[in-house]
């Protein structure tokens, strides 16, 4: 009974003592639980936010799913309108809106969630190639959108039954125009304020519009307002274009012509459909970029796949459906994010597996040295009779109390702070996988190491004779080369999801440089030994020979350092890489320090870009639409850009060239030499093939996969010397660009600037740091970078961590060890000599090990994971260091962990000597 009383007493007392060892391991398990459950939330919300940013990026015209048709809607009441449609227009225009609502509610649920209720107008008109017009749209919700500036609203000026009959006694039965007929009554129609400035069109006004707007009949159009948009940026505007702003044009002779649209009455839009076979109704289903995920993202492009494959019907005349080909500009773009993600999670799979190893090293030698605080009362109880089922429960209770409150803890703070910070949909449950499991470690420890608590030897010391770490060691590299080869022959799984290959991977390499490092090391110790027996003093002597006979670091701590290192250095030369690549990627983009791109450019363009402050040179690149292309019997249309080789070569610089040096495009005399893209070139054999380009013979001067200015709208065409362009074609080719090289100490941006507020709005002007800035402004590109500085961080910590816990482990027998030679005479200054010895060898071994793994693993990482779409170039970013990015990644690293190393190293001077005398002759 008292002997029992006494263990109890004594389990009591052993679990509230110490607990400055639990209080670590607690601390341990609390950070990683918070990692572990904000991580996945803060990548998952980056992924969404890349996703966004790229489908927002697209005009509305290109992201949303729509439709057009040589026809207008059959009038009529609908069963079910959607709520926007005004109730004025149930009766004209309820068909059809009911009807594409049928459509968009038949689509599969990932469609549905992410696009709005159809929008559409009718356009009548058809103007003639090279001639002013004013086409007339119909559109019943446009009331809505437009503010009247003067004037007001058009209304019908005839009902139904008088318009058909003014239409019977102007058409015979063939509906055909009969000679001599009245003109037919006026329509009236509002006018943008800025369209009617331009036409110079006054209120009250009627003018006719005639065939070359299409009609069958002269149209009177009478003027009863303008207006202006209540938001000139709805996107809306930017698909029923001509209306907000007049659209000028110029025919090949370089005279221009003006197109306006006005709105008329919607209700009266069946009145005009036999008079214009120009009809056109636009329709569209409008994306709503902040409802598409990156999970859903894989779901919704495949969906959307099958419902542009899919035939559909809108209400047509006569019972008969109307057939729609529905478009959506997307797709591409979908299949470009979700590469994107698929990289990143791979790239951050890839990165971060070292440091998930090295997270769960810590925590068991966290657990461990809370195991070695409570070595003394284990061997205590142990003598007081303590069962060694009582020893294992004590300690799988105490790693309970120090696995799981800090574990559910640390989740729900992580938790917390991804919900406070983080946009996006609530965190599911499996989150807690994690955490739970992380709970659990310091107590399976704790019971599968309590069998060691009589021994009195470091259990995780290296130089532990076993018969199993060979095999163990072998199994490693095997396990290692398996899982590399796989890798680089399989690449990452095509999922958005952690690929299990791609975390071993990385984790078996850094374990096998681990294994190298302490296998090696103790080489080049005896060596040193070797060296410091031959001089004076005993500290180097006794440093090396303890170092080699009782190592004080295991393989926790040399797999931290090496893993830590190694991940600063390779997130260095990843980060170098993929800036090094989308600077150059902008530069190819851009090709000259500022690009202006229009339409058309007037002759005097050039001129016009040479007075401006800063302008030191300008290139122009003329532009032949849809030029014939032929090779033996094929035809196809490409586009043909013609520019002056010398002028372009001394614009462009340093810059990538468009025009290869290698390559030559003559020099006016013979057949024309072409420059293809490489996509025309493989397309049609151009370089084994005899070539004909509109109405000459050419020949093929080379291909280029590089990245050109002209590539973002199209990746088909061809280059010529704007020498051979009479040769080419009778056509004048339309200058479309400027590329203007900036003068030594002007400032770029400036220049842009002056640039644009010289040819106004009609001309977009681009440097290449706008174009490098649309890539960092990629939530994915900035969150890349913020993972692996956030990684860098992490790694440094836990670094540190394992140095700290190796030292505190080693303090018995180094305290042993300063008794002996305190009491011989030794300075002080041996105790700092003896903890430097436990670490330096192994560390340096670590470092040296670590920098050469960081600088292979993005070898390995870029053979597996496609890297363009974070640098948006056509090929993948080559290695490249940057000094600077370097040095940063790996100062940061350095500072980190000597801090809390050397806090650590002011704890181990602590001990006296009368304690340290005291433990030796306790032990």
């Amino acid at each position: 009974m008292t002997g029992g009383l006494r263990t109890r007493r004594l389990l009591r007392v052993h679990l509230v003592s110490g607990l400055g060892a639990t209080a670590t391991v607690a601390a341990v398990v609390a950070v990683l639980a918070g990692l572990a459950v904000f991580a996945p939330l803060a990548v998952g919300s980056m992924l969404d936010a890349s996703t966004r940013y790229l489908v927002s990026s697209l005009s509305g015209p290109v992201r949303d799913l729509s439709t057009s048709i040589a026809t207008i809607p059959v009038p009529g009441a609908g069963a079910a309108p959607t709520g926007s449609l005004p109730e004025e227009y149930h009766d004209t225009w309820g068909t059809w809106d009911s009807g594409l609502r049928d459509i968009l509610t038949q689509a599969p649920t990932s469609v549905r969630a992410v696009h709005g209720d159809a929008d559409y107008y009718v356009r009548l008109g058809e103007p003639a190639r090279y001639a002013s017009a004013t086409n007339v749209d119909f559109d019943p919700r446009f009331a809505s959108r437009i503010t009247v500036t003067e004037g007001r609203l058009p209304q019908a000026t005839v009902t139904e039954q008088e318009w058909n009959v003014a239409l019977d006694a102007r058409m015979d039965e063939n509906f055909r125009p009969v000679d001599g007929a009245e003109p037919l009554p006026a329509s009236e129609i509002v006018l943008s304020a800025a369209s009617a400035d331009e036409v110079d069109w006054k209120i009250g006004e009627t003018r006719i519009s005639g065939d070359e707007s299409g009609w069958v009949l002269p149209v009177p159009l009478t003027l009863v307002g303008t207006f202006e948009a209540v938001d000139a940026s709805d996107p809306h505007w930017a698909r029923e274009v001509g209306v907000l702003e007049p659209s000028i044009a110029f025919d090949p002779d370089g005279v221009p012509y003006v197109r306006t649209a006005a709105f008329a009455a919607p209700e009266t839009f069946g009145d005009f459909a036999l008079l214009n076979a120009g009809a056109i109704t636009e329709a569209w289903y409008p994306l709503e970029p902040e409802k598409v995920t990156a999970a859903a993202a894989p779901q919704l492009l495949a969906d959307l796949r099958g419902f542009l494959a899919t035939p559909h019907r809108a209400p047509g005349f006569g019972g008969a459906g109307v057939p729609m080909s529905f478009q959506a500009g997307v797709v591409p773009t979908l299949e470009a994010t979700i590469a994107q993600n698929r990289a990143l999670v791979s790239a951050l799979a890839m990165l971060v597996a070292g440091p998930i190893g090295v997270a769960l090293a810590v925590l068991v030698l966290a657990c461990r040295l809370m195991h070695e605080h409570r070595r003394s009362s284990l061997d205590l109880l142990a003598a007081r009779g303590a069962a060694p089922g009582q020893l294992r429960g004590v300690l799988g209770l105490e790693g309970l109390i120090a696995g799981l409150v800090p574990a559910a803890a640390g989740a729900a703070l992580g938790l917390a702070l991804a919900v406070a910070t983080l946009p996006g949909p609530a965190p599911a449950s499996a989150l807690l996988l994690v955490p739970a499991i992380l709970a659990l470690v310091p107590a399976a420890v704790g019971v599968a190491t309590a069998t060691l608590s009589r021994g009195r030897e470091r259990a995780d010391a290296p130089a532990r004779r076993s018969r199993r770490r060979p095999v163990v060691e072998a199994g490693v590299v095997a396990l290692a080369v398996l899982a590399t080869a796989l890798l680089v022959l399989r690449g990452t799984d095509a999922t958005a999801t952690v690929d299990p290959l791609a975390v071993a991977a990385p984790l078996l390499l850094a374990l096998v440089a681990c294994v190298l490092t302490l296998r090696l090391y103790p080489v080049a110790l005896r060596s040193v030994l070797a060296r410091e027996r031959s001089r004076d003093g005993f500290l180097g002597v006794l440093g090396a020979a303890r170092a080699l006979r009782d190592p004080a670091t295991g393989v926790a701590p040399v797999l931290a350092l090496i893993v830590g290192v190694s991940f600063a250095v390779a997130s260095a030369v990843v980060l170098s890489m993929v800036q090094t690549g989308a600077v150059h990627a902008a530069r190819a983009t851009a090709g000259a320090d500022i690009q202006l791109s229009a339409s058309r450019f007037d002759a005097e363009a050039v001129a016009t870009a040479e007075a401006v402050d800063g302008v030191a040179a300008v290139a122009r690149v003329d532009l032949l639409r849809s030029a014939q292309l032929k090779v033996e019997e094929r035809l196809s249309r490409v586009s043909l850009y013609l520019v002056d080789r010398e002028r372009l070569d001394e614009v462009q610089g340093d810059f990538p060239r468009i025009v290869p040096a290698d390559v030559s495009l003559g020099d006016g005399s013979g057949v024309p030499r072409l420059l293809f893209s490489e996509e025309v070139a493989d397309r049609i054999d151009a370089a084994e093939l005899p070539v004909h380009i509109v109405k000459a013979d050419a020949a093929f001067a080379g291909a280029v996969r590089e990245a050109v200015p002209f590539t973002s709208s199209s990746s088909s065409w061809v280059l010529a010397d704007v020498a051979y362009a009479e040769q080419i074609s009778d056509d004048a080719p339309i200058p479309v660009r400027l590329l203007v090289r900036v003068a030594p100490g002007a400032d770029p941006a400036a220049v842009a600037a002056e640039l644009q507020e010289t040819f106004g709005a009609g001309v977009r002007v681009a440097t290449s740091a706008d174009a490098l800035d649309a890539v960092y402004a990629d939530p994915a590109f900035a969150g890349l970078r913020g993972a692996l500085v956030a990684g860098v961080l992490v790694c440094a910590v836990l670094s540190a961590v394992a140095v700290v816990v190796t030292l505190v482990l080693g303090t018995r027998p180094r305290r042993r060890i300063l008794a002996l030679l305190q009491t011989l005479g030794a300075p002080p200054r041996a105790a700092r000599g003896l903890v430097a010895w436990e670490l330096a060898p192994a560390g340096i071994a670590a470092l040296i090990v670590g920098g050469i793994l960081g600088m292979l693993m993005p070898v390995l990482l870029a053979s597996v994971v496609d890297l363009r779409p974070f640098t948006r170039g056509i090929d993948p970013p080559s290695y490249a260091v940057d000094p600077l990015v370097l040095l940063s990644t790996l100062g940061g690293f350095a500072v980190v962990t000597l801090l809390v190393t050397g806090a650590a190293l002011a704890i181990t001077r602590r001990a006296r000597v009368a304690a340290v005398l005291r433990t030796v002759e306790e032990t």
